[in-house]
């Protein structure tokens, strides 16, 4: 589920007065952005610095006031997992203490004539990232809402990654000290609720993006945080583990062990845990290596698994835009694979063994029929994406498997479950971009479409090519049918947003794009004339995985 957006490397100039908020905590000075008839409100803090003794903890409330606040900056991301070579966190600052949100909202927006709000949970694997990514410029995103005539107030919020965020272990389970990454985003969303008011936000009419897990959280209690989700690419499929799975548990164990922390070993874990708090950041980064992930805590994760909550009714109903890309299973399937023993050992870890010979019945060795769809016998070149691999014979069959299974079939088997309960509009992108920065894109991967969603215009290519960023530039420059397509996609997405219907895009020549309830179809989005299709592509291969491999 990627998986919003950033301002790109514009000189900022305030006109006038500096735009000013007073919020509970004191006044936040922002920064008008003529170019955009809009007003930015940076790096504002949402919650204590996780530092110190306030490192592995829960987030907690700001309590005090800080006076006034320069909101004219983006903060630093949270520490990815990486210490070396390129991320999503390459070319920003990063910072333990990178607690902070961004609000973006339309001039003459005020507290008297509040407007719906989005909120943007970047993407990144639980790993990497940052709300101030230059690929999630909500500037565009908040003009596109305008240009419907119905504005939102655009918010990005940042959150503990890896270790950091998402370290499990027994010593962090009894302290009750886990999956604290998306505990900051539940905290973020009860700012917003209590403050973007005075920014010109409704909290009423509050969107989200990528939430699977806060619908899910407590059981699907309903804290009136929200009322639409977007969730591009994946529904957060399979079981939770729990906190001392082997690997989790051998995480912990490892950051003890291999740090100045290791003569609390054999000592007792709130020892143990201290020595952690107190390490220095960089020993701690250097020394976390391994598994960390979303766990069964019995408090905010108290459901055994995303499926089996929506199954349950444990969700906070509400309306959805679902969807995938084409080609998401050559994002993320291994290679190699030239023989019919390396395609089950490829796609053993997905798929239990007694299934493995009746999914490959359905998924045949045709490379025609295979990932990337619709190339025919084509196979890829070694090097795609920026990054090396080598081709097998049979990398198209094992595509075709995993990525319905990681992506493909998962917004189905949502869409079949509570589609009828709510507002559920589903998607497919199907548009290779006509560039992409730092190598060529031939397959409809991951992440591609967010450009799209954004109508990104951020010319940085400089930026791009230096930290091996992908992108897609939609400015003056890129061909007209590309443009539009990133104008038609935000509109969509900025009319739900504002009015929980996709349709009220204010565009020439749109489509009609039906709620899933209506016939299950989905809009596929590409330059070539987007059209609606019957969701039944490859039907009898992902009805398998939903009927067997999603029930496991």
């Amino acid at each position: 589920m990627h998986k919003l957006l950033l301002l790109a490397a514009l000189a900022f100039k305030a006109i006038a007065a500096q735009p000013s908020v007073t919020i509970k905590n004191g006044t936040v000075h922002g920064v008008d952005l003529p170019q955009f008839n809009q007003t930015l409100f940076l790096g504002i803090p949402y919650a204590q610095p996780p530092i110190g003794n306030l490192r592995l903890r829960p987030p907690q409330s700001i309590n005090a006031s800080f006076g006034t606040l320069d909101a004219t900056a983006y903060g630093p991301h949270c520490w990815s997992q990486f210490t070396t070579g390129f991320d999503d966190n390459s070319g920003f600052n990063n910072s333990e203490d990178c607690l902070t949100l961004n609000v973006i909202r339309p001039a003459g927006v005020t507290e008297k004539s509040p407007v719906p709000v989005v909120v943007w949970i970047h993407g990144g694997g639980l790993t990497t990232g940052g709300s101030g990514d230059f690929r999630y410029n909500g500037s565009w995103l908040v003009e596109a809402s305008i240009a419907n005539g119905k504005p939102i107030v655009f918010v990005s919020v940042n959150y503990r990654l890896a270790s950091l965020g998402f370290l499990a272990g027994k010593a962090l389970a009894d302290e009750g000290s886990l999956n604290l990454g998306v505990r900051d985003q539940r905290l973020a969303f009860h700012w917003v609720q209590e403050n973007i008011g005075k920014f010109g936000g409704d909290p009423k009419k509050a969107g989200a993006t990528s939430v699977h897990t806060q619908i899910i959280a407590y059981a699907g209690r309903d804290d009136k945080l929200f009322n639409q989700a977007i969730a591009e690419s994946g529904t957060n499929g399979g079981n939770f583990s729990l906190p001392t799975a082997t690997d989790l548990q051998a995480t912990y164990n490892g950051l003890i062990a291999n740090t100045s922390c290791s003569s609390t070993a054999s000592s007792s874990e709130a020892a143990q845990l201290s020595c952690l708090r107190s390490l220095p950041i960089n020993e701690f980064r250097q020394n976390s290596v391994g598994s960390t992930d979303i766990v069964f805590d019995g408090d905010f994760i108290n459901v055994p698994g995303t499926f089996e909550a929506y199954k349950t009714g444990k969700w906070v109903k509400v309306a959805f835009i679902v969807g995938s890309n084409t080609d998401e299973g050559r994002s993320f399937s291994p290679t190699g694979a030239n023989t019919t023993a390396d395609v089950k050992a490829n796609i053993a870890s997905s798929v239990p063994a007694q299934f493995i010979d009746p999914i490959l019945e359905l998924y045949p060795d045709v490379p025609s029929l295979g990932c990337p769809f619709n190339t025919g016998d084509f196979l890829l070149d070694p090097v795609q994406n920026g990054f090396f691999s080598i081709p097998g014979s049979k990398d198209k069959r094992v595509a075709a498997i995993l990525g319905d299974i990681s992506m493909a079939a998962g917004p189905r088997w949502l869409a079949q479950e509570v589609s009828s309960m709510v507002p559920f509009y589903k998607y497919r992108f199907n548009h290779k971009p006509y560039s992409v920065v730092f190598s060529v894109e031939d397959f409809i991967g991951h992440f591609i479409e967010v450009a799209y969603v954004f109508n990104l215009q951020n010319n940085d290519t400089d930026f791009w090519l230096t930290n091996h960023f992908t992108t897609t530039y939609l400015g003056s420059t890129a061909p007209i049918e590309d443009r539009f397509l990133g104008v038609y996609m935000s509109r969509s997405w900025a009319s739900f947003i504002a009015t929980g219907d996709p349709n009220n895009a204010n565009v020439p020549s749109k489509i009609n794009w039906p709620k899933y309830s209506e016939g299950q179809q989905n809009m596929v989005w590409q330059t070539q004339g987007s059209i609606t299709e019957k969701d039944n592509f490859r039907q009898a291969g992902m009805q398998f995985i939903i009927d067997n491999i999603y029930k496991v």
